[in-house]
């Protein structure tokens, strides 16, 4: 029974998720300025997930806001250190140490990148998917599953959602994709555990999409399924696809897996060492 209900909010969820997206692009119509498509639908996509996600939680999942983790708590330094410094150690990897020599693709077109990157790209998935998979669907199998099938089963999830974004791929991709995503996903969630909130994941989340595929920096010839096309492109002097990510892009490349497992190697260790803590303290 506990499973044919995780799967009904895991359905539910991705609604909610659907929905935000929906309404977001439907007011993106409204406006003809190029900003103000970026900005206000971003805005509008964020409210409405977080306002479905609270109301689907609390009145069907009986999941409180604290629960959810949408309730603002402050956030461990050592977490917003890490999420700076993760994307900055992927992008200086490409930049000078493999390296790519790095280009001006799109002149005069800096500040319509950054706005992009951060509204489009950025802090709208950072939060949206952030309050869904590591809010909704790892908060309620946490509270009826457990720990484990809570990281593992939204993580497997998180990363097959993105297949959709490839336009083709073979089996070498496909396993890069997975392990990247999943990676990635167990990494947002060691955030979440640690802090009892979707923020420090979100922040994560948000700036590595905004410096990676966002459209300010472009690394290698595909970004996110997509051709690349951003205002600095870093090329990848790599035909391997372990430094290229194959057709998904660095996102899924070595560098990156690495990346995401030992930040979540160093969250969970700071996890571990506040369980001990409060052990020593009793």
């Amino acid at each position: 029974m506990k499973i044919f209900k995780n799967i009904g909010v895991i359905v539910l969820s991705i609604c909610v998720f659907i929905i935000g997206g929906v309404v977001g692009e439907l007011f993106q119509k409204l406006f003809s300025d190029y900003y103000l498509q970026i900005i206000i639908p971003c805005i509008v996509r964020i409210i409405v997930t977080v306002v479905l996600a609270w109301i689907v939680s609390s009145k069907l999942l009986k999941i409180s806001p604290e629960e959810l983790g949408i309730r603002f708590k402050r956030i461990d330094i050592r977490l917003i250190i890490l999420s700076v410094v993760l994307p900055l150690a992927v992008l200086v990897f490409y930049a000078f140490v493999l390296p790519g020599k790095a280009y001006v693709a799109k002149e005069r077109t800096l500040l319509a990148s950054v706005v992009a990157g951060f509204f489009e790209a950025g802090i709208s998935a950072g939060i949206t998917e952030e309050v869904v998979f590591r809010g909704m669907i790892f908060r309620y199998m946490k509270k009826t599953l457990g720990v484990k099938p809570a990281i593992i089963v939204p993580a497997v999830l998180f990363a097959s959602v993105h297949i959709m974004n490839m336009q083709t791929f073979d089996l070498t991709d496909l396993i890069l994709l997975l392990l990247a995503g999943s990676s990635v996903a167990v990494m947002f969630t060691s955030m979440a555990l640690k802090s009892g909130t979707v923020y420090p994941g979100a922040l994560a989340h948000t700036l590595w999409n905004t410096l990676i595929i966002g459209g300010i920096f472009g690394i290698g010839e595909i970004v996110n399924g997509s051709g690349n096309d951003s205002y600095v492109i870093i090329p990848v002097e790599s035909g391997s696809k372990l430094f290229t990510g194959g057709n998904f892009g660095v996102e899924a490349a070595l560098p990156g897996i690495i990346g995401y497992i030992i930040v979540s190697i160093i969250v969970f260790g700071f996890i571990k060492s506040q369980d001990n803590e409060r052990q020593n303290n009793k």
